[in-house]
């Protein structure tokens, strides 16, 4: 199942409509980041809670506590002392890899392989599609995805404090 979201509406609104391939409006994402307790709740049209994710703590590498159906599913964070493109989602037991900078993603349990979250369409790459294998997987692979573009955010916002080989900026 594909499902798209617009991050920039997301960013910038603090809501967005998920639509599936048919561009039929299915859920609405709304939310935001970057204070503990702050997190992003999955709606269906109707209205009815679905899930959410809720940053639990605050730094570098922030943990996500992940509910679908008002149960706590998973817990998602960063690993320290791996590359900056590794997440993983205890209880889950999902691995994320992916590139920050492409916005591209794979979810994986074991070796098969649960969501892939690709950047498409404008050159910004602000919007989001979604392909997840199993409905059961679907409220948490759309949260998934809505913090994974914070991470990137992070990543971006601030281009001196990534070192670049053989760049002297007169320090």
């Amino acid at each position: 199942m594909q499902f798209y979201i617009d991050a920039q509406a997301l960013r910038d609104g603090g809501m967005t409509v998920v639509k599936d391939a048919e561009m039929t409006p299915t859920y609405i994402l709304t939310g935001r980041h970057g204070l503990a307790n702050e997190g992003f709740n999955l709606n269906a049209i109707s209205g009815d809670a679905i899930g959410s994710i809720r940053q639990q703590t605050v730094g570098f590498f922030p943990r996500y506590d992940l509910s679908v159906h008002r149960q706590r599913v998973g817990s998602v964070q960063k690993v320290i002392g791996l590359w900056h493109e590794f997440v993983f989602v205890s209880d889950l037991n999902w691995m994320i890899i992916g590139n920050l900078l492409a916005n591209e993603y794979h979810i994986y349990h074991g070796v098969k392989t649960v969501t892939t979250i690709a950047a498409v369409g404008a050159a910004t790459g602000t919007t989001f599609q979604v392909d997840i294998r199993r409905q059961a997987d679907v409220p948490a692979g759309l949260l998934i995805a809505a913090i994974l573009d914070r991470w990137r955010q992070s990543a971006l916002r601030t281009p001196l404090m990534r070192p670049t080989p053989g760049v002297s900026y007169g320090v």
